[in-house]
Formats: C-alpha cells, sequence, structure tokens
C-alpha cells in the first residue's frame, strides 16, 4: 500500500510540479529531443528524460549473434508502484531481420517506434520484468530512448 501511494505522489509530481518545463498536452511524437510524454487519464505533459528512469529501468541485451543477424532481448521494469499501460519507445535506423522478428512488442517502421506490453494488462509494479524481443540484421544495436509512458 506505501509503495502505492508512493507511486502515485511520484506520477502527480512528474506531471504537476515543475511547471517551468512545458505544460502542453503531448503524446509520444509530441515531446522534443531529450523530454518524454508522461500521461495519466487525461493529463499528458512533457518531461525531462532523465525522469522517466525514475519510473521504468529499461535494459535490452545482444543474447547471439549471426554473420547476417543478432538476436536482442529487453526488459522493462516498473518501479513507481502503479500499473504502466504502455511505453513507447524511439529507435532509429532499426533494421529488423523480417517483420515478424519482434515478440512481446510492436514495431512502427513508420514512427520508428516499439510498443510495449503487447496486451491489455500493463507492466504491474514489483513483479518480474515485461521481457520482448527482437532480430537486427547487424549486431549494432542502435540508440533507444523513451518516448512516453502511460498509466
Amino acid at each position: 500500500m506505501k509503495l502505492t501511494a508512493f507511486g502515485l505522489f511520484l506520477i502527480l509530481s512528474l506531471l504537476f510540479i515543475n511547471y517551468t518545463y512545458s505544460l502542453e498536452l503531448c503524446g509520444p511524437r509530441s515531446c522534443k529531443n531529450g523530454s518524454f510524454c508522461v500521461s495519466l487519464q487525461t493529463t499528458a505533459v512533457c518531461r525531462p528524460e532523465a525522469q522517466a528512469y525514475t519510473i521504468i529501468q529499461v535494459n535490452i541485451t545482444n543474447e547471439g549473434a549471426w554473420p547476417d543477424s543478432a538476436q536482442f532481448k529487453g526488459t522493462i521494469t516498473n518501479i513507481c508502484g502503479v500499473r504502466i499501460k504502455k511505453i513507447v519507445l524511439g529507435v532509429q535506423k532499426f533494421a529488423m531481420l523480417k517483420s515478424s522478428a519482434i515478440w512481446n512488442a510492436r514495431y512502427s517502421k513508420e514512427f520508428e517506434e516499439i510498443t510495449v506490453p503487447d496486451f491489455a494488462d500493463g507492466i504491474l509494479p514489483i513483479e518480474d520484468p515485461y521481457t520482448f524481443g527482437f532480430i537486427l540484421k547487424n549486431s549494432n544495436l542502435p540508440p533507444i530512448i523513451i518516448k512516453s509512458i502511460r498509466f
């Protein structure tokens, strides 16, 4: 209960306390570089990207490489104490081996985004990390940024 209350306090703080940064409504593609969109029902604001890492931990590792491709495993851990409904990660120059070479996530080539989770329940706090994976045409992992988190 204390963790949930703290998580809710953290989210509300991110949404309302710092009026000097940006109070424009946002979505995953509307915040400027160095910021992400955090939304809770009808409220959404751009926040400095560093604040995203007080809500979630993202880790992507190379699970195996071949001459023409590499497999990567991603994990996202919810550390804020409140269920997260959707996370959008930005990826540039993301060369998928083929369109079906991704699991537990969705990839949009048009917007250069990975969206997780790939189911309606969201990512619950203090559980095993949410795991997803993909296979790229080469073993170089391009930079991945957090574009939005929706509660």
